[in-house]
């Protein structure tokens, strides 16, 4: 059921990752770059749609640990110079000015702080033309003042941080992470899935869809209008998950154009082994590369939110109160593993991260996608126990 190396201080996660596999009857993978070394790299299980086993270089689509990978590439112009989170958008994307944005930074868009969590669609399939949405986006007035309220840009972010990165680099993600973060590592790590890797792709699990609950907060108020925006937000990316006519499997994440797109929001296609890969590189030198120096790591992992409070829109709902550069910190219902760890979850249970003190990137991708009510992913909670037996003193 279970294939890949361990080294031998790091059995306690294998058999943490084989209970994982088996209890979500699907495929998945784990993998854990320790000091710039592959510690454990583990796959296994079934497809269960197909019948095809996960193997070595199997993938499938991670979701939101793609912003984790937007952050990344930021972080490296940060670092470089060329991208100041405290300056204006509009300093590199002039036309993102317009309706009065002239005042909204880089740090606000990274810190899901910018009012525009709600992107221009007409349809889900504008997703295929980035270059379109942030031309739109750039001349939408924010959903509610920027700065009054935390709401996460759930595919706006990716747009935003895209184009950004674009103007300041002159290239568009697909290319940025195929020239810096794949090639060096030889990776599987896609924002656009090639052609000749479909045959590796796994469908990515969900079950049947329930869409958002409207909070029913009327009127002109800050936390109204903030509300409103974080419930369309999450409305208009139902419709990746609504089955075809094929059933489990047919949706349109799943299908060939929503992944050959550029869709930063939450678009990547890649296996564990990458993305650890690319994690455990920030905070160690890894195959000859270190990605991010000890600075850079304390800076864009800092908390970067500053207090702006995340509006409360339904029962139930816990307030982030943190967030780094791009990055999801640690915190009660994502707890990686604990204070200097920096990454981002992925819908459904992706969960990628590195950790500065233990000089760690950890990443663990799986088909089955769990929404666990109420607290953490119950697999995170198995494979981070592991991990942290394996580094108790």
């Amino acid at each position: 059921m279970i294939d890949g190396h361990t080294s031998p201080r790091w059995t306690p996660v294998r058999d943490a990752f084989e209970a994982v596999v088996r209890e979500d009857e699907a495929g998945a993978s784990l993998a854990i770059v320790h000091e710039g070394e592959l510690v454990v790299d583990l796959w296994g299980g079934t497809d269960p749609l197909s019948g095809r086993a996960w193997e070595r270089d199997s993938v499938t689509l991670t979701f939101s640990t793609a912003k984790g990978i937007l952050a990344l590439l930021a972080a490296t112009e940060i670092e470089a110079g060329r991208l100041d989170p405290a300056a204006p958008v509009a300093r590199y994307w002039p036309e993102f000015a317009a309706e009065g944005k002239g005042a909204v930074t880089v740090g606000d868009v990274l810190t899901h702080t910018a009012g525009l969590p709600v992107l221009p669609l007409d349809d889900i399939d504008d997703l295929r033309d980035p270059r379109a949405l942030a031309d739109r986006l750039a001349a939408s007035a924010p959903s509610f003042p920027p700065r009054s309220a935390r709401v996460y840009h759930v595919l706006s972010y990716g747009t935003l941080v895209g184009e950004i990165l674009r103007r300041v680099t002159g290239e568009d993600i697909q290319t940025l992470v195929r020239r810096r973060l794949a090639e060096p590592f030889d990776a599987s790590l896609w924002f656009g899935l090639p052609g000749d890797a479909e045959e590796r792709y796994r469908p990515a699990l969900m079950g049947p869809v329930e869409f958002p609950t409207d909070p029913g907060m009327d009127g002109d108020s800050d936390a109204a209008r903030a509300c409103r925006a974080a419930y369309l937000a999450n409305l208009q990316i139902m419709p990746l998950f609504v089955r075809g006519a094929g059933g489990q499997g047919s949706e349109p994440m799943n299908g060939p154009e929503f992944l050959r797109a550029q869709v930063g929001g939450g678009g990547l296609v890649a296996h564990a082994r990458a993305i650890a890969t690319v994690y455990g590189a920030c905070v160690a030198e890894t195959g000859g590369v270190r990605l991010l120096t000890d600075a850079t790591v304390a800076e864009v992992s800092a908390d970067h939110l500053g207090g702006i409070p995340e509006p409360v829109c339904g029962p139930g709902a816990v307030p982030t109160t943190i967030w780094g550069w791009g990055f999801e910190l640690a915190h009660p219902a994502c707890p990686m593993l604990g204070e200097g760890s920096f990454g981002h979850a992925g819908m459904g249970g992706r969960l990628s991260f590195a950790s500065a003190p233990h000089r760690l990137g950890f990443s663990f991708v799986g088909q089955r996608m769990l929404f666990p009510e109420p607290g953490t992913d119950p697999r995170w909670a198995r494979l981070l126990g592991a991990v942290q037996h394996v580094l108790a003193p």
